[in-house]
């Protein structure tokens, strides 16, 4: 993603913070997003909680914007470096797991798109790759071409193409058989 697609929006609510707070948290939160297309932007906020004459309560929010689904952090602390510091670290974690998980999902969903499994039969994979064409065209195709185009239109694996061709043949010499 380039940097210039993901934004950060602030909300400090705190006097007299250092700009290192926004240019750390910037910082870090485009890092989490380079090379990577589900973060689109994200919003941090700093708030105190308590104000007392001795010690006072921050609270820092992140809030990243991230398909599938938003995600956010809260992190409270007595100096607000360390509370944005432990929001990121909790925040990039999230991230991460939350990456692997749709990368289990997304490796899966592929693997499945790209198998063609014996429990089919040959009909079956016929019907779901060449539908209505006439059978004796399919079957002057050969093998080859059929797999090639099964690679290359479906985004099948080598393997299941071949396969899926020689169902898809069976069924094409089935299908001439009977008009005869």
């Amino acid at each position: 993603m380039k940097s210039l697609d993901f934004y950060v929006d602030f909300n400090i609510e705190v006097p007299n913070i250092n700009e290192a707070f926004t240019v750390e948290a910037e910082r870090e939160l485009r890092a989490l997003a380079d090379e990577h297309s589900d973060l689109v932007g994200a919003a941090v906020s700093l708030e105190t909680l308590v104000e007392a004459e001795t010690s006072y309560l921050y609270q820092v929010r992140i809030v990243v914007y991230k398909r599938p689904e938003n995600m956010a952090v809260v992190q409270k602390k007595a100096e607000p470096m360390d509370a944005l510091r432990d929001a990121l670290s909790a925040l990039q974690e999230k991230v991460r797991t939350s990456r692997e998980k749709l990368a289990q999902f997304d490796t899966h969903r592929e693997d499945e798109k790209h198998m063609v499994t014996d429990d089919l039969s040959a009909d079956e994979v016929y019907a779901t790759y060449v539908k209505d064409q006439d059978p004796a065209q399919i079957f002057e195709q050969g093998r080859m071409e059929i797999a090639t185009r099964l690679m290359v239109e479906e985004g099948l694996s080598q393997k299941a193409a071949y396969f899926a061709a020689d169902q898809i043949l069976q069924a094409a010499q089935q299908r001439m058989t009977t008009k005869k």
